[in-house]
């Protein structure tokens, strides 16, 4: 029978050794998933801040300036 001088690898997806347990696998997961909950937790924190016009002041009749109110991250101006 004729055989072939090229040997085929197996297929394994990006990032994976074949030699990974699925401890390790499981484990990755889990901290990708942290990572990318712990970046949209801090990025929706930015957003609704940044709505609320946290650390904007605004002018009022008289001349005097005020602050506008932050929700969760606390801005002390004396």
């Amino acid at each position: 029978m004729f055989r072939s001088k090229f040997r085929f690898k197996p297929i394994k997806p990006m990032g994976v050794s074949i030699n990974d347990s699925l401890l390790k696998r499981v484990l990755r997961a889990v901290g990708k998933v942290l990572l990318m909950f712990l970046f949209s937790a801090f990025t929706t924190l930015l957003v609704v801040e940044w709505l609320v016009g946290c650390g904007e002041t605004y002018v009022d009749a008289k001349g005097e300036r005020h602050p506008y109110e932050c929700l969760f991250i606390p801005l002390n101006r004396n």
